[in-house]
């Protein structure tokens, strides 16, 4: 019974993540400020909780091979949002870090971010949108012990 109930949940998740990126999150446009790839916007979120990164982190918590990640930090880099600055303890590690106008453009793009999905649920009615407070807040909770 319950491998059962696992294989559901785990199939409704295989139907629910592309669902929210496809018809709400739509990542195309939620991303497409300033000509970003979500990757470029991944890494740009990322950094903003971190204060830096090596690439082999930024690797790790993106799940983008180190030969790919590389063209997207240089792109970060040649428009002037990241950083990079050699270890003082090791010179062949290599941290990654906002600039002031990395930071900016963090938050231009969480902005843009709120306001798009705010336009996506005001179509929701507000029983729905009750439902929906309250559900969600569930997973959070009950998905926070993964987290």
């Amino acid at each position: 019974m319950r491998e059962e109930m696992i294989e559901r949940i785990l199939s409704d998740f295989l139907i629910l993540v592309p669902l929210l990126n496809k018809k709400i999150l739509r990542e195309s446009e939620l991303y497409k400020l300033d000509d970003l790839y979500p990757s470029h916007v991944q890494i740009l979120l990322l950094l903003s909780k971190n204060k830096q990164l090596t690439m082999s982190e930024i690797s790790r918590e993106i799940h983008v091979i180190n030969s790919n990640l590389t063209p997207l930090v240089d792109k970060l880099i040649k428009l002037g949002y990241l950083k990079r600055q050699p270890s003082k303890k090791d010179r062949r590690v290599v941290h990654i870090s906002l600039t002031a106008s990395g930071k900016k453009q963090v938050e231009k793009h969480k902005q843009y971010a709120v306001l798009y999905l705010k336009e996506q649920f005001e179509q929701l009615d507000e029983p729905t949108l009750e439902a929906l407070q309250e559900h969600l807040g569930e997973v959070n909770r009950i998905l926070e012990p993964f987290i």
